[in-house]
């Protein structure tokens, strides 16, 4: 097929075939490296430059720093990352995200996009397991992207001796913010900077672009790809908004002074590329502008991240008391579905504010029976709806997710998210539909616990609360030790119910009137006490299968 002659239908489908490309390229890579990438980010130091080299090698895998900032939002959001940190990472993850536009540069790379086409599909046939499917769409995404270039250079490379076009682009270049702003709303559309910035490059190889041409675009699609981040931010609270308010601040105030010093920007540009190679074409001379665009922005904002971060708190201080939003689930973001990993963390920060709300429940609880308060009885009440829809939002989340989509470790993943989700909506049940169910007996019968057998139930409790927090933390911070802490205080409390239970009886035997008539109340409070802390070390148990065995 002669793709010389230039049609608009092989044009827009070269273009499908590129951004295709990216897409497949970036879900392999993924898919193949599940988790672990989450994991290195939330176990970062306060070191800016350690945060950088992260953010880079991360981005530098996943090709995609909107990926890396949606984690980031959920992070800040949680509380398991501070801002500073979350903004040294942004910074290296937009250096990281130059590589596959500096491959787009090399000239004559694209001649092996039919070989890795074929490798793809060669890898795919041989597979023995879901691997080496996600190799396949990494090697088949590489290909489709060198194609749909290939394509794009072929369909242009006839039309640079025409004049008509040739005054359109150079229009262009007399209307550089107006270029930027369409470079911006592509990388919006496309949710992808690399695509309008591969386009650029592709339209230089065929001899219609100019650096001064193409660098608007370049800076357009840099500011576009603050709009993942963005997006991820509005269902969060106002710690993980700050985030993205950040990574847009750095980009749209580097991308408007490069636009002001638009002159110099592009002597750095062709100075830097001369250093490299005496005669640099302009397709690498576009490339090298993107990396060296956001090398600026490290050099200038690096230092000036605890500032940055001041200045960005007080532009978007937490909400005061009384103004928060209708509650409602913060993380489940339905764009990070396209990447599981990414899904089961946002699921994860959800189920810690279900466990966050059960502790306060079961806290409140033993207060009702103090203080025989009704008013604080509906209002744990209240507490145990939001629990309920959590719990509801949350499966309904991981349904849909598609199973194809999902290695074998994901898809255990997944079932072992939506049965501890369960669990914790059972404990709020337990809290509501039991616990508080005695103590709206006992305050309608007016009974009052013996001294002894109030404080035995006191002590029983506080020592559930201590496993309550025990738990939070160790699934907010993944740390394994807390969770052989807890299962050791568990063992502990089988004996010590035991031993209260016992002490009942006795004091029932000896015809004490208090426990004779709170005995039920007493017995039963005690059980579903026994029953919330055995749900808790179950939780535990299912968060970190074959360690704990």
């Amino acid at each position: 097929m002669d793709f010389s002659q230039f049609s608009a239908l092989t044009f827009f489908g070269a273009i499908a075939i590129f951004i295709y490309g990216i897409r497949l390229t970036r879900a392999g890579v993924q898919l193949l490296t599940g988790d672990r990438l989450r994991t290195i980010l939330a176990s970062l130091t306060e070191n800016r430059f350690l945060a950088l080299g992260v953010g880079a090698v991360i981005t530098l895998i996943l090709q995609s720093s909107s990926a890396t900032t949606i984690n980031l939002v959920g992070f800040v959001a949680s509380g398991a990352m501070t801002l500073t940190q979350a903004m040294g990472v942004m910074l290296g993850a937009d250096i990281g995200t130059t590589f596959v536009v500096m491959l787009l540069a090399v000239k004559g790379i694209a001649t092996y996009s039919l070989l890795l086409l074929v490798a793809g599909l060669v890898v795919d046939i041989l597979r023995r397991g879901k691997r080496g499917r996600y190799v396949s769409m990494i090697l088949m995404g590489f290909g489709f992207v060198f194609f749909g270039m290939k394509l794009i250079i072929a369909v242009t490379g006839s039309l640079q001796e025409d004049p008509l076009l040739r005054e359109i682009f150079a229009s262009l270049a007399d209307r550089p913010w107006l270029t930027m702003v369409a470079g911006l709303a592509f990388t919006v559309a496309v949710q992808n900077s690399a695509a309008p910035i591969g386009l650029a490059i592709a339209l230089a190889f065929s001899g219609l672009f100019t650096l001064e041409t193409a660098l608007p675009i370049v800076l357009g699609a840099n500011v576009g790809a603050c709009s993942g981040s963005i997006l991820a931010s509005l269902g969060s609270n106002a710690a993980g908004r700050r985030v993205a308010l950040a990574h847009f601040l750095f980009k749209a105030s580097g991308a408007v002074a490069a636009m002001l010093l638009l002159k110099p920007f592009a002597q750095s540009v062709t100075w830097f590329a001369a250093q490299l190679h005496g005669s640099f074409p302009v397709s690498g001379q576009i490339a090298i502008a993107h990396l060296l665009f956001n090398v600026y922005l490290v050099i200038v904002f690096l230092p000036l991240l605890k500032p940055a971060a001041w200045l960005i708190q007080k532009l978007l201080p937490d909400p005061r008391k009384g103004e928060e939003e209708k509650f409602r689930p913060r993380y489940l973001d339905p764009k990070s579905l396209e990447t599981p990993s990414l899904a089961f963390a946002n699921v994860r920060r959800e189920m810690l504010r279900m466990l966050d709300l059960d502790l306060g429940m079961f806290r409140d609880c033993l207060a009702v029976f103090e203080k025989n308060d009704r008013v604080l009885l509906e209002a744990i009440q209240s507490e145990d709806d939001q629990v309920d829809l959590l719990n509801r939002e949350i499966k309904f989340f991981l349904a849909r997710l598609s199973l194809e989509q999902l290695s074998p470790e994901q898809g255990e993943m997944e079932l072992r998210l939506i049965e501890m989700t369960g669990i914790l909506e059972e404990i709020g049940d337990i809290i509501n539909r039991s616990v508080l169910e005695l103590a709206e007996k006992k305050i309608r019968t007016g009974r009052k616990f013996s001294e002894e057998g109030w404080a035995e139930l006191k002590d029983f409790h506080a020592r559930i609360v201590e496993n309550f927090q025990i738990a939070a933390g160790s699934l907010a911070t993944e740390d394994a030790t807390l969770a052989r802490k807890l299962l050791r205080h568990n063992e502990q409390l089988v004996r010590v119910e035991k031993e209260y239970q016992q002490a009942h009886l006795n004091r029932l035997h000896s015809g004490r009137k208090e426990s004779l008539e709170t005995s039920s109340i007493h017995l039963d409070l005690l059980a579903n006490l026994y029953r919330i802390n055995f749900l808790i070390a179950k939780l535990i148990r299912k968060a970190y299968p074959g360690i704990l065995d």
